[in-house]
């Protein structure tokens, strides 16, 4: 077996290259390989680059007739465009905010959209340029802003979209997301982010959400187990094989998903640093990760042993993606 890759803004995290050889072979030229894997980190493709894309998959294919493309550049669109897989998973049942795509206000006065709701760019990341809008006032407010975003960051079929606010509330107010990795037929780890606000990502972890934090990793577990095959489709549907899934949960228990990456950030050897490589920061949650190894390691063991463990976590993605292949 062998394989090749290609992809603008992307590296091989750690680990992960050792794992591709052991289950996929030897790197090789693109006209002798059997796998062909796509490494796009979405946030630096055009549309130069797509177009470019496209011509060397079909050059591939046409090499390799019965080879095998993991996350072909035909669901390109599912990994940046958020209305796109929205449209998708709705189509599918799988479960989603609802959302509308708009030019102005008044699309989205006309909408079945109540207050409050989320507007953004339908390609945007770690909540740039999205706002929360609880009322009218608050509408007029962040529409510029948006507006602004849209005429100075367009790349690749951008939209502004509008999405349903979904309330993620936990005990003492604090809100939660979920990133879930998939690859092939077998989710595969996951992690739960805490925050003070609706934007929950890692950097905002505190010492009073340590608690929070166990919980929430606990309730993710079962969360997988109990939704396997449901979060294994959502990625199958989009044409894709090895993505980071961001997912919330509602406060009647309610999954919702939001979007795919194929790129998630897993560290980076160049600029982020062992024992975990991600998450690095804050430095409050690395130190209690390893200060408190041995009891959180038996607490939250999916999150240590297929997370933390980048070793483990990209064998086990190697090995679904050449099973399930």
């Amino acid at each position: 077996m062998s394989f090749c890759y290609a992809g603008v803004g992307s590296y091989w995290r750690p680990h992960e290259l050792e794992a591709a050889k052991k289950y996929l072979g030897e790197e090789s030229s693109i006209e002798h390989s059997e796998y062909f894997i796509w490494r796009h980190n979405t946030e630096s493709v055009n549309e130069s680059i797509l177009n470019k894309s496209i011509e060397i998959e079909r050059h591939y294919l046409l090499k390799n007739p019965h080879g095998k493309v993991i996350n072909p550049v035909s669901s390109y669109k599912y990994t940046n465009n958020k209305d796109d897989s929205f449209s998708v998973w709705k189509s599918e049942g799988i479960n989603i905010p609802n959302f509308i795509t708009f030019e102005t206000k008044q699309d989205i006065m006309n909408s079945n959209l109540s207050f409050p709701f989320l507007i953004r760019l339908n390609d945007g990341v770690t909540g740039e340029d999205t706002y929360l809008v609880n009322n009218e006032k608050e509408l007029d407010q962040f529409l510029p802003l948006v507006e602004n975003a849209y005429n100075t960051k367009k790349r690749i079929s951008t939209k502004k979209i509008a999405v349903e606010f979904i309330d993620t509330s936990i005990k003492d107010g604090f809100k939660t997301s979920f990133r879930i990795t998939v690859a092939g037929n077998n989710v595969i780890s996951g992690y739960a982010r805490i925050s003070d606000d609706w934007l929950a990502i890692t950097k905002q972890f505190t010492e009073n959400k340590k608690e929070h934090f166990i919980e929430q990793n606990k309730r993710l577990e079962k969360i997988l187990e109990q939704n396997n095959d449901e979060i294994v489709r959502s990625v199958s549907v989009l044409g894709l094989h090895h993505v980071g899934i961001d997912a919330i949960m509602d406060t009647n228990d309610n999954l919702y998903f939001l979007e795919v990456q194929p790129f998630y950030f897993c560290g980076n050897t160049n600029r982020t640093s062992p024992p975990f490589w991600n998450p690095y920061k804050p430095k409050l949650l690395v130190d209690w990760l390893v200060n408190e190894k041995e009891f959180l390691s038996k607490e939250i063991p999916m999150y240590y042993n297929m997370w933390l463990n980048k070793q483990n976590h990209f064998d086990f993605c190697y090995k679904s993606l050449s099973e399930a292949l």
